[in-house]
């Protein structure tokens, strides 16, 4: 159950958070973190329709699982509070955390880059909620005077559904995205409605916006044949210059729960770690969070950058020449390194595979900024080299001890059912925490 906000508490005031949850299920939903109780969104049942070329996929109405506590002071959640890791509003993680964590250029804010981030509708004001976010922590506010952030609304104002209201992680990805990437242009596109038709058209116009860097997806579906065709994996090969990331998923590995679009070959997927500590510097400062998703794809065969950096491992074996899943890594833990976003005025505690998409397409961001300053055009750099999954694994096999990426080597995702032989984080890539969390320094210094 949802529940209710009743009024707007001071933003500069101590509260404390409970717990967040943007997770994914059986159809299109947005994804974020495990645990938590009370279910924002409960299940919107799907519809049937027959996918493009006269194949047959399920039309899936998109659900936001959004389990999640406004900031209340209560000695329950001051006790849930005392294991959190972050600096930030009510002990989660701050942007200067964050920042810190992943060894991101303080000269680089994404200047001259645009992120497009693809959600269903939501509820609230995002604008208004972005600037208060911004406020508490001293960073650019998007004004007329400062142009950062615009809603594509494709959706024209529709009614949003209070069983299917997406208006928190719309708040995560938007506000995340600017807390890594300050100074780019975030561009909100919000799709007609929940249904596969939808979500995907509003992809393509993300796709398609001028001077586009990176597109993020926190939402996925289990796979489906379809998923192939020129409707879907054709879509996101249509933009070899465009980066797409999507959330891996929730839910762990059972071996047949593997999510779309994190499972296609043209888009990064982005799977879970907890922080355990700040300083990014040892086996214990992140380990795989227990409900990411990963696994080897049902429908999808092995790309060739994966074929090759997997060669000769035991991993490649094991996923059956199928694609591995994920790709990269990024904190996902509500419980214990959760991310504090503003939403109707209030604050949340928020987790899950669902915060690293964004995020990443933020770092892409200070990527084309990086870049850009060295006279390198990365869509140039993208389409040269076989797109940005072939970039990454690149760097990860070619820098010396794979300093691209934190290795991230203890911990599963097996959520406890049992022997699954690729639930265990390891040495070198896994299909837990992918090629690690990004060390995004030294990623760039690659370059």
């Amino acid at each position: 159950m949802h529940r209710s906000i009743s009024r707007l508490p001071s933003l500069a005031s101590r509260h404390v958070l409970g717990t967040a949850l943007m997770c994914a299920a059986l159809a299109l939903q947005a994804c974020g973190s495990g645990g938590g109780s009370n279910l924002a969104s409960p299940d919107n049942p799907g519809a049937s329709a027959a996918a493009d070329g006269g194949s047959a996929a399920q039309e899936s109405v998109v659900k936001a699982l959004s389990s999640f506590e406004p900031l209340d002071q209560s000695e329950t959640s001051l006790k849930a509070v005392a294991k959190w890791v972050g600096t930030g509003y009510g002990a989660t993680l701050s942007p200067k955390d964050i920042r810190a964590h992943y060894n991101m250029p303080a000269s680089l804010n994404g200047t001259g880059q645009t992120i497009a981030i693809v959600n269903a509708p939501g509820s609230g004001d995002i604008a208004s909620d972005l600037n208060a976010f911004s406020a508490y922590y001293g960073l650019p506010q998007c004004n007329t005077a400062n142009p950062c952030f615009r809603k594509l609304d494709l959706s024209k104002g529709a009614a949003v559904s209070a069983t299917n209201d997406w208006a928190v992680e719309i708040a995560l990805d938007v506000e995340w995205a600017h807390a890594v990437a300050p100074a780019a242009n975030i561009v909100l596109v919000v799709a007609a409605s929940s249904s596969m038709t939808d979500m995907f058209n509003a992809v393509r116009t993300a796709a398609t916006l001028p001077g586009v860097t990176a597109v993020s997806m926190s939402w996925g579906a289990l796979e489906y044949s379809a998923e192939t065709t020129a409707r879907f994996d054709g879509l996101f090969a249509s933009y070899p210059s465009v980066i797409f990331f999507a959330a891996s998923g929730d839910s762990g590995n059972n071996g047949s729960n593997q999510n779309y679009p994190a499972a296609s070959p043209y888009v990064t997927a982005v799977g879970g770690t907890s922080i355990r500590n700040l300083s990014l510097t040892s086996s214990t400062s992140e380990t795989a969070w227990a409900l990411g998703g990963g696994g080897a794809s049902i429908y999808e065969t092995m790309p060739r950058y994966q074929v090759s950096y997997l060669s000769g491992t035991k991993i490649l074996s094991l996923n059956r020449g199928r694609r591995a899943i994920p790709d990269v890594a990024y904190n996902a833990d509500n419980a214990t390194s959760p991310f504090g976003v503003v939403s109707k005025g209030r604050w949340y505690a928020v987790g899950g595979t669902s915060a690293g998409a964004p995020q990443w397409a933020a770092i892409t961001a200070l990527m084309g900024q990086y870049l850009q300053a060295k006279g390198v055009s990365l869509s140039s750099l993208l389409q040269g080299n076989g797109g940005f999954n072939s970039l990454i694994y690149q760097a990860k096999l070619q820098q010396a001890n794979s300093l691209s990426f934190f290795d991230v080597t203890t911990g599963s995702d097996n959520t406890g059912r049992g022997v699954c032989a690729l639930c265990n984080a390891g040495p070198g890539y896994d299909d837990v925490t992918g090629l690690g969390v990004p060390n995004v320094g030294n990623f760039l210094g690659y370059f």
